[in-house]
């Protein structure tokens, strides 16, 4: 049997009552009896990335600062990525966008999903956040989740999705699963 897909599911906001939290934690749910992908939920809040600082870009590599190293290994150790992405003023928040850019090698020909809400079900944040990823040579699939009136879904602190939003998660894990497993071997 094979080893499943290493999966990272990064919180895309920090704020006080953030919906990305139960957003997060029930993309963890919904996937913990899948066997062919393994999901961790990273939390920006853990890793307090600053504004990126060093002189050098993330793509000229040899990074130096201990924080930036083990935010590469974090990154460097998974097949792909989901991102829940709130939709901030029409855009991406600044910590999701910050979290990209720090590192540029690591998520080079991964597979990155979506699991988006605010505004128009997120759209807007990963319209913005598939150009970044085209910019970083990742693999934006096109199956994604856009939860709409998502803080109707939240009650003690736990979403609870519609059988559109579970059924269009199924659908992302499957891709994720293909689109992981085939640049994994291409990698």
């Amino acid at each position: 049997m094979t080893q499943p897909l290493q999966i990272l599911v990064i919180l895309g906001s920090v704020r006080e009552g953030r919906v990305a939290a139960p957003v997060g934690n029930w993309v963890m749910e919904q996937g913990a009896g899948l066997t062919d992908i393994a999901l961790e939920l990273v939390d920006p809040k853990d890793w307090a990335l600053p504004p990126y600082p060093f002189p050098k870009p993330p793509a000229a590599g040899g990074y130096t600062d201990p924080l930036q190293l083990a935010w590469a290994e974090k990154i460097a150790g998974a097949d792909g990525y989901i991102l829940i992405a709130p939709e901030y003023n029409h855009g991406i928040p600044a910590v999701l966008k910050n979290a990209l850019d720090f590192v540029y090698a690591e998520w080079v020909r991964k597979p990155l999903g979506f699991v988006g809400y605010g505004g128009a079900g997120g759209a807007r944040s990963i319209e913005g956040l598939t150009q970044v990823a085209r910019s970083l040579q990742m693999v934006a699939l096109e199956a994604g989740v856009h939860i709409m009136g998502v803080n109707g879904k939240i009650a003690d602190g736990r979403f609870t999705g519609e059988p559109h939003d579970t059924g269009s998660l199924a659908r992302l894990f499957d891709q994720l699963a293909w689109w992981g497993t085939t640049l994994k071997a291409a990698r």
